[in-house]
């Protein structure tokens, strides 16, 4: 077997490119442009220069389907480029009900803001947990390394002056013998980001973070307004490709992380396919009541996508407010829990050595 260089995956940036490619060909020229042409344009534009790794798998999946052998969101499922089983499920549906042209770009709307918002909210929860995370860190340091360091020799020769130190530098120094003595604690501590990290994404932790994030309350109007831009960017996607609004609320419940809010759809999914009306199905779902309402009235007038879509702007001008206001409040907490232990530490350093050498 040769070894091949370069990439073998689509990347998540790369796979929305891919897709805005097959859009833009799909509607040029006003939609007249053959689907099988759309397809061969495209696989050909992402086997050249830094996707020329892929000319083999692009030429295999455009004479595929090009000869009706298999649907295009088969040949792509069997590419094995990283294409996630949400987006084939859209192509699917998409594919089956002849609505490629209008699909396709929605969903590319869909993933791109799905980015933009994971990225917006990386870099937001990023200085409330690893600031605080630093400022543990640090503390442990001065009680674990420094303080032996400095009031060890001291102490060894003179433990009654640790009598005539202040109460913050004495307590420091018993908090100190005992992370020494049960050192499994700190190493622990400082291992366990790595092991959540790791693990996040197995059932027993994803359970586990999930309930953590829902019995907080910033972070649960996060987690609710997060899904809800994700809820009304896909739904329009996904109702658009011809889907059936029962099978529109499990591939919903798919798409989303969450899975707390998913829960809520695939019941709201079972409930609407025994004849349940959307609307109602849709009550227990833990989304803002406009959607509901959107959903209601497209239902009435059937225009689900339509109304849904109109909660866009909405809902991300929403997302925007409540991150910055949660992420606030939990930078507040952050300082208010962990600055004295911090200030606490840095007055240990700073004031310990002069105690010590006067007693030394």
């Amino acid at each position: 077997m040769a070894i091949e260089f370069g990439i073998s995956t689509l990347p998540p940036t790369d796979r929305i490119e891919f897709f805005r490619t097959l859009g833009s060909w799909l509607t040029s020229g006003g939609g007249t442009m053959p689907v099988n042409e759309a397809i061969r344009n495209t696989c050909e534009a992402f086997s050249r220069d830094e996707y020329k790794s892929l000319a083999g798998r692009m030429s295999r999946m455009t004479a595929e389907y090009e000869s009706g052998q298999i649907p295009f969101y088969e040949s792509l499922r069997r590419s094995q480029l990283g294409f996630t089983k949400q987006e084939l499920a859209v192509l699917e549906a998409a594919e089956r009900s002849n609505q490629l042209r209008v699909a396709v770009p929605s969903m590319v709307e869909a993933m791109v803001m799905r980015q933009d918002a994971t990225r917006v909210l990386s870099r937001r929860l990023a200085m409330p947990l690893i600031g605080g995370f630093m400022l543990i860190l640090m503390s442990l340091g001065v009680a674990i390394f420094m303080l032996p360091m400095v009031l060890g020799p001291v102490l060894q020769r003179k433990p009654e002056a640790l009598d005539k130190f202040p109460q913050i530098i004495q307590g420091y120094w018993h908090f100190s013998v005992w992370l020494r003595a049960n050192w499994l604690v700190p190493l622990v501590f400082s291992m366990f980001p790595l092991f959540v990290f790791l693990t996040r994404k197995t059932n027993f932790m994803r359970n586990i973070i999930e309930k953590f994030i829902w019995g907080f309350t910033p972070t649960k109007r996060i987690s609710i307004a997060f899904n809800g831009v994700m809820v009304v960017y896909f739904m329009p996607a996904l109702v658009r490709a011809g889907m059936p609004l029962h099978d529109v609320l499990r591939a919903i419940a798919s798409a989303l992380d969450n899975q707390i809010v998913a829960g809520t759809f695939r019941i709201a999914a079972n409930e609407h396919e025994q004849g349940l009306r959307l609307g109602d199905a849709l009550a227990r779902v833990p989304l803002r009541a406009s959607f509901r309402n959107a959903v209601e009235a497209g239902e009435k007038t059937g225009k689900i996508a339509e109304r849904v879509e109109d909660l866009k702007i909405p809902y991300t001008t929403e997302y925007e407010r409540v991150t910055r206001k949660a992420i606030a409040a939990l930078n507040m907490i952050v300082m208010a829990l962990l600055m004295p232990m911090f200030i606490m530490s840095m007055y240990t350093s700073l004031v310990a050595p002069i105690f010590a050498l006067m007693e030394f």
